[in-house]
Formats: structure tokens, C-alpha cells, sequence
């Protein structure tokens, strides 16, 4: 038989085949969104690598247990100072359609009603166990202030993404209350229940309600600095970045929709978070210990026990086709970093669009900026928030610096507080007098505060520091 005789077989003909999926396809990238990043999956992906956590829970184990004596009067504080609880969030079947990229309809799944400002608030009430709660310090704490009204400080804590919780803000608020400051710590839900979409918006949505509600509290909605720490100032990070993005499209969207000059230009999309406040109602932003830049993260949070599958998991958001997890999109879509360079692109797209060189713009959109960060942190190391300082003096945003030599991630929260060295306080006090104006109404510092005296013995907190897992 000739080989001339064999049939030939066309590319055409041949019968249809169940080749990979057309993840461009709008259908069927829901699909795979949804078969993805669950959060069935996302506990898996969490379970799956238990064993490298093991040898790191053992270190919390003995770190926790060299600061009990510290902990007891943590705990007793928690338990018995000047705290009220507060539920900022909608009903749980609103935010968990609103975390899952759904719209919510408020009409539908709970009771609403306007508020004095026309804004709908949900009347639904979670159960206790719900993350969507605050703790209020010092709204029984006399103000120093002739009017009676606090500056407020927003304190939002650190976890890893996965064991953030309210409470590790009470050696902050012990510290600041006393002084007429009233701190507010809110949760937000961790992974695996949500990624980072999920605690972006929680952070959001309680940073909305203190705008809101503060005032009821006696704290005064003019004068808030937002404080974060770790994973918490990360969080922090990308709500200001957006908000800041979301500002600047909106002043970019309404000079092209009053001037048709540029009628063939694409008008920015409307706003990425949905709350109403604007970033220049925030005084301040401190970012402390933070890793604003994920891309240059990875290997490190790989060295430190989140594998790659890990952390797409938690920062692969809405997006984990393929074609993301073979790139550093993902991660640069919730990198403070790479947001703040999109805010300077959409403030360039501005200026061209007002045909000028120069403009105010980007200088105001911003609310002032301190990095706080430790030269001996090994978990985000001080090239991080160098990096980050590079770029916030490049875009020209106003911003202050505090290096601790030789402190490392928590000795900020935990280690130096406990020992009763209150330098990280000591400066968040003193930004907010700053930013705030309260210079003369404020008390001054007083390190002899009773509130300000170790509760830990000096040899405990070194062993501690010597175990640290983080």
C-alpha cells in the first residue's frame, strides 16, 4: 500500500474535541470564578498546607507563653475598660453578596431606611459572632477639648490576612485614650472566609460608618487619622490608593462631562469601593510595618509559610484564570505600590485633559502619610517601606518617616508596649496633634502615665522576641 493511497485527513473534519475552556468568555469566566476561588476552596487551599504552619504555631505557642503575664492584663483591660462594640455592617446576606461581586438589593434581602443624610442603613442584626463589629475606646473618657469633642484614630490590626482580630488594638487604645483620643478598632473577616476583595471592603465600610456615626461617640468627623499595622496597614494602604483612584477619575469624569472637548476620550469607570466619603476627610494615614509592594512579597511570604497557591488564593481576588496566575497582575491589583502609581497615571490623564503642567491635584487628593516600619523586621523587611518612601517622595505626596532601630515586626503592638516603652504611641499621638490642629487642646505626653508602666517583666519579652514566629 502507497503512501499516496492513505485517506487525508482534514483539519476541518475532525470530530470536535473537549479542548480547555475560552476563559475570555464572559460565561465562562464566571463559571471558572466560581469553581476557583470558593470558599470551599480557598479552606482547602489553606488545610493543604498545614505541616509548614506546625513548626511556626509551636514558636506562637512558646511566644504567647512568655508573654502571659502581659496577656492576663491585656485580656483584663479588653474585658473591663472604657469599650463599646458597635456593628458597622449590613445585614450578612448583603455583604456576603456584595464580597462575592454581586450587587446587593437591600430592598430585597432586609429592612432599610434613610438616614438624616437620604443614605439607606440595613436594620438587619447579625449574630454576635459577626465580624462586622467595632470597639469604641474612651467615649466615657473626659476630653481635654472645650467642646467636648475627640480626635478620632482609626487602628486597623494585623493577622497575616488569617488571624487578624479587634481586640490585638487594645495596647493602642489603652495607651491613647487616656489622652482624649477616642480609638476605634473594627474587624473584618479573614481568610479563608473572604480574600482580600472581601476585607478591602469590610475596612471600607467601617471607615464610611465613622464618618457617619462618630459623632455619637464624641469624636469629631473632621479630625480622623487612619492607623494600620501589618496586614491591617496593607488593607489601610489599598482603601486610600482606591479611594484617591476613585477621586481623581471622578474629577477627570466630570470635567469631560461639563466640557465636550474631548468628546472621543473614554470617560473614566465610576468608582471602585462604594462608600461617600473622600480621601481628604482622612488627616493622616500611618502605615506601619506594611507590605505595599506584593510582587517583591512573594518569595518572602513563601519563606515565612504562604505558599504561591496561598497567596493566590488570598490575593487573586476576582480574577484567577490562567492567564492571571502566570502573571503579577493579581498582586499588583491589591499592592498599595502599584495603586499609587494607577492614582499618578489617572492624575497625568487629568492634566492633559486640562491641557496644563502643572496642577494641585494630586498634592490634595492624599491625605498626609508617615511610614513607621522597624530595621530589624524580618517578616516585611525595612526595603519595603524604603522602597514605598521612594515612591511617595517621587509622586510628591507629603509624607513623614519613623525608623526604630532594632525593633522588629510587633514590637510595635506588643513587644516594646509591654515592656513599657510607648514610642510607637508616643508618635501616633503626636502626628495626630499635628494633622488634626488639636496642638494646644491636646494634653501633652506624660511617659509616667499609670496606663503607660510595663506589664511584662524586660527577661520575658526578650525570651518572647527570641521565639517570635512573625
Amino acid at each position: 500500500m502507497s503512501l499516496q493511497r492513505l485517506p487525508r485527513r482534514s483539519v476541518a473534519a475532525r470530530p470536535p474535541t473537549e479542548d480547555a475552556p475560552n476563559e475570555k468568555d464572559p460565561l465562562t469566566k464566571r463559571r471558572l470564578h466560581k469553581s476557583r476561588n470558593t470558599r470551599p476552596r480557598r479552606i482547602w487551599d489553606l488545610l493543604s498546607h498545614i505541616p509548614s504552619f506546625l513548626l511556626r504555631f509551636l514558636r506562637l505557642l512558646s511566644f504567647v507563653m512568655f508573654l502571659l503575664p502581659a496577656f492576663v492584663v491585656f485580656v483584663w483591660h479588653y474585658v473591663a475598660c472604657d469599650r463599646v462594640a458597635a456593628y458597622y455592617g449590613g445585614c450578612q446576606t448583603c455583604v456576603e453578596e456584595e464580597s462575592d461581586g454581586k450587587e446587593s438589593d437591600t430592598d430585597s434581602n432586609c429592612s432599610a431606611e434613610s438616614d438624616m443624610h437620604g443614605k439607606k442603613r440595613c436594620n438587619c442584626k447579625d449574630p454576635f459572632w459577626s465580624r462586622h463589629y467595632l470597639d469604641i475606646y474612651g467615649s466615657r473618657t473626659p476630653s481635654p477639648n472645650p467642646t467636648g469633642k475627640k480626635p478620632v484614630v482609626i487602628f486597623l490590626t494585623g493577622g497575616a490576612w488569617i488571624i487578624g482580630y479587634k481586640m490585638w488594638g487594645c495596647l493602642l487604645a489603652r495607651a491613647l485614650a487616656p489622652f482624649g483620643v477616642l480609638v476605634i478598632v473594627p474587624d473584618y473577616r479573614n481568610f479563608p472566609r473572604v480574600n482580600i476583595k472581601g476585607m478591602v471592603r469590610d475596612v471600607d465600610m467601617s471607615i464610611q460608618w465613622v464618618f457617619d456615626r462618630v459623632e455619637e461617640y464624641g469624636g469629631e468627623k473632621e479630625k480622623v487619622v487612619l492607623v494600620g499595622q501589618s496586614a491591617g496597614a496593607h488593607i489601610g494602604g489599598v482603601v486610600v490608593a482606591l479611594k484617591v483612584w476613585d477621586w481623581l477619575r471622578g474629577e477627570r469624569r466630570s470635567a469631560m462631562e461639563s466640557s465636550n472637548s474631548n468628546g472621543n476620550a473614554a470617560v473614566p469607570r465610576r468608582a471602585t469601593l462604594k462608600s461617600t466619603y473622600t480621601p481628604q476627610q482622612l488627616c493622616g494615614f500611618v502605615s506601619t510595618s506594611a507590605p505595599d509592594n506584593l510582587v517583591t512579597m512573594k518569595p518572602i511570604f513563601n519563606h515565612h509559610g504562604l505558599s504561591a497557591d496561598v497567596q493566590r488564593s488570598i490575593f487573586g481576588g476576582d480574577d484567577q484564570s490562567k492567564e492571571a496566575k502566570d502573571h503579577e497582575d493579581v498582586f499588583e491589583k491589591w499592592s498599595p505600590y502599584h495603586l499609587m502609581m494607577k492614582a499618578h497615571a489617572e492624575y497625568l490623564n487629568l492634566l492633559s485633559d486640562a491641557n496644563s503642567s502643572e496642577n494641585p491635584y494630586l498634592f490634595s487628593a492624599f491625605p498626609r502619610f508617615c511610614v513607621i516600619h522597624g530595621t530589624s523586621d524580618k517578616t516585611v523587611p525595612v526595603s519595603e517601606a524604603i522602597e514605598f518612601i521612594a515612591l511617595l517622595t517621587k509622586l510628591k505626596v507629603p509624607t513623614d518617616v519613623r525608623m526604630y532601630k532594632g525593633w522588629t515586626h510587633t514590637d510595635p503592638i506588643l513587644e516594646a508596649p509591654m515592656r513599657g516603652n510607648h514610642l510607637y504611641h508616643r508618635d501616633i499621638y503626636e502626628l495626630v496633634r499635628t494633622w488634626t490642629g488639636d496642638d494646644e487642646a491636646m494634653k501633652v505626653w506624660d511617659d509616667g502615665h499609670p496606663m503607660l508602666r510595663p506589664i511584662c517583666p524586660s527577661l520575658l519579652v526578650e525570651a518572647a522576641r527570641a521565639c517570635n514566629p512573625f
